[in-house]
């Protein structure tokens, strides 16, 4: 390692560890944690509860844990791990590299053992085979059965399952992906039957406490590639406004609490999308059959009939069982072709819909959700996992109708549950840090976008006095609203919406009410997703045990509350772990496909923007395709770079040229590395 790297490393330690040892509280602690564990043996936990800064542990403790374990930590009064105890290891296999016996006597008795070398851009682990099969070769890509042992020489050993040769294959990315983030594509025996064994029963009985619905003229609207409709949605006018009806999949009525199918899809999470396929919480005879909206067919559904007036306030919620038939499925660019044609319709039949689409969006403004507007990366892939293009996703307002429907639904179903004091789980987002709105305000300040973050009784620092002030007061959501609408039409737009994302908390599951502070919500849920969502079809569950409780006028007994509250802050927990990862493995995944589309045009050029920086050098995110790439310092030949922390930038020592945030420059493509998952660039003069 080079000095320069050596001392980056360090710097980056040392301000880690600064920023985990902050005060603690006077008092072990019991947390629940992810384990980031570094190449170099040591370890950082990163609580579920975010307002944990994260904790340092040494190699010596460190050595049996593994990256991505969900563990139960003590913490002393200080703030030191004391006790970890490995909840759940997040791999069960990994795709690595066999490296043979010579060289690495140590353990070793047999030629037919070996090791697999595991490594990525930020881990790296050596796993141990006690035996080798004889047709895997050194170098080859193998996947790898882990055994985690509490004690021995090794703390996990690998059984080689499959041996793919020198190069892996497009088609094993999935596999690659699934193993790290230890995701499960296949459904139980048990689960798969009782799928295939449920059946759609318009029985008076089953009939009995369902409103038929299926007068309404319901659509579902989603993707060209979508194959399960999870929300139907029908406006229309009253003399007050509008009646928004929200009808989503009854995935409750067939997935019942304890069953295989519950277990499962327990244990899931989440559904998990990657560019050739996803793996699906529910087998595909409910996602894609029973539990889909398909058109002119009867499905069983909740609905949630919200009525507004003309600025989108809601006057009432009726939460009910029913039955509908969907009348139409459409695409959102179907959708947003005729809206195009029909604007100045007023016979369009959904015309009324794009009316209290645009008073939603109006009204959410207005209070201060924070509406990012982020490019996302739409892959198109052969069968067998090769890629065919990356672009960015266009975003339309078909799809942000959708939205709009979807998250005052979501609230609809909150206010309705909170009003009736039961237990609940809740979509919360915390408010971020004064501290990593001040890492965004020197960020912004680097491509000329001068703000102030100040708390509601803290005056200015001599800092944020020399600058022009953007945004003042208290650091609320009408506050952040404003911020990033103040960035729309700056050529680093993108760039800061995204770096403004990653420096608030991430929204998680709790049992326990709070606010939602990027949709600037006082009560929010997911309750609109329950074919791919677990805490959906749980808050299914709720909504449907109220509405029984309330026919037999009867309600929870305190044991029952209390054993109900427990479950839920259990399944809350849960599920946030499963949603990070999943997200996690999809980010992976189209990282991949990136890699490998590079890998195909290697020296080739590229128009692209500065989108990072580091002391290594700067990142470059390419238009088309879309993708993203380092430029590393050593690589830039023509001058001596040197990374300027405080500003954001690099500056050539000798021809003083600067490269900032946002600066739009020309790149050939250097290196490829699957191993890694890294992209190289160089600049083009």
């Amino acid at each position: 390692m080079s000095s320069r790297k050596r001392n980056q490393a360090g710097r980056s330690f040392r301000s880690r560890r600064k920023f985990s040892e902050k005060k603690s509280p006077a008092k072990n602690v019991l947390l629940k944690a992810s384990v980031d564990k570094n190449p170099k043996g040591f370890a950082f936990l990163i609580f579920e509860n975010k307002a944990r800064q994260d904790a340092f542990v040494p190699p010596h403790q460190a050595e049996r844990l593994f990256q991505g374990d969900r563990v139960e930590v003590l913490l002393s009064s200080q703030g030191s791990p004391m006790r970890i105890r490995v909840l759940q290891r997040r791999m069960n296999e990994l795709l690595g590299r066999y490296q043979p016996q010579e060289g690495r006597q140590k353990g070793l008795k047999k030629r037919s053992q070996g090791w697999v070398i595991y490594e990525r851009k930020r881990t790296r682990a050596e796993i141990f085979l006690p035996h080798v099969p004889g047709d895997v070769k050194p170098g080859d890509w193998i996947r790898t059965k882990l055994q985690f042992h509490e004690k021995g020489e090794f703390f996990a050993t690998g059984e080689v399952v499959e041996n793919f040769g020198k190069d892996l294959p497009a088609s094993a990315d999935i596999r690659s992906v699934a193993a790290e983030y230890g995701l499960i594509e296949e459904h139980s025996e048990e689960a798969k039957n009782e799928a295939k064994q449920a059946k759609l029963d318009l029985s008076i009985k089953e009939m009995k406490n369902r409103r038929d619905l299926r007068n309404l003229p319901f659509i579902t609207i989603d993707g060209e590639t979508a194959r399960d409709f999870d929300d139907a949605v029908y406006v229309e006018r009253n003399k007050s406004g509008f009646i928004l009806w929200v009808a989503i999949a009854d995935v409750s009525h067939y997935v019942i609490q304890g069953s295989q199918l519950d277990q499962q899809a327990r244990l899931r999470g989440t559904s998990v999308y990657f560019p050739e396929r996803a793996f699906h919480m529910l087998p595909r005879d409910l996602s894609e059959n029973l539990c889909s909206l398909k058109p002119r067919e009867p499905r069983f559904v909740l609905v949630a009939k919200i009525e507004l007036d003309r600025n989108a306030k809601k006057l009432n919620t009726e939460m009910m069982e029913a039955v509908i038939i969907s009348q139409r499925r459409a695409t959102y660019t179907q959708i947003q072709t005729e809206w195009q044609e029909n604007q100045k319709n007023s016979n369009w039949e959904y015309q009324v819909h794009f009316e209290l689409y645009r008073a939603l969006r109006k009204m959410r403004s207005e209070r201060g959700s924070i509406d990012f507007e982020l490019p996302e990366a739409e892959v198109l892939v052969e069968p067998n996992g090769e890629v065919i293009s990356i672009k960015n996703r266009t975003r339309l307002d078909s799809h942000r109708l959708i939205e709009e429907f979807m998250i005052c639904a979501n609230e609809a179903a909150t206010e309705w549950m909170m009003k009736r004091a039961w237990p609940f789980i809740y979509r919360i987002h915390e408010e971020p840090s004064l501290q990593s709105l001040e890492k965004f305000q020197d960020l912004a300040a680097t491509v000329g976008v001068q703000l102030s973050f100040r708390g509601p009784k803290a005056g200015p620092s001599p800092k944020e006095k020399s600058k022009k002030a953007l945004v003042q007061g208290s650091v609320s959501p009408k506050t952040m609203s404003t911020l990033v609408a103040s960035l729309e039409g700056h050529p680093a737009q993108s760039l800061l919406n995204m770096a403004l994302l990653r420096s608030m908390k991430q929204a998680v599951y709790s049992s326990v009410h709070a606010m939602h502070f990027g949709l600037a919500s006082p009560g929010y849920t997911h309750f609109t997703s329950p074919i791919r969502r677990y805490p959906d079809l749980v808050v299914h569950r709720l909504i449907r045990m109220v509405l029984q409780s309330q026919r037999k006028k009867k309600g929870l007994t305190q044991q029952e509350r209390d054993r109900l509250e427990k479950e839920l802050a259990e399944i809350s927990d849960h599920c946030s772990y499963r949603e990070r990862l999943a997200s996690d493995a999809e980010r992976e995944s189209i990282k991949i496909k990136q890699v490998r589309l590079i890998a195909k045009h290697l020296g080739d050029e590229f128009e692209g923007k500065v989108v990072g920086m580091v002391g290594s050098g700067m990142f470059i995110q390419t238009l088309d395709p879309y993708v993203e790439g380092l430029v590393s310092i050593e690589s830039m030949v023509d001058d001596f770079y040197e990374f300027d922390e405080e500003r954001m930038l690099l500056r050539g020592r000798r021809t003083k040229h600067v490269f900032k945030m946002g600066d739009p420059v020309r790149v050939k493509a250097a290196r490829a590395d699957i191993d890694r998952r890294q992209i190289d660039f160089t600049l083009v003069k």
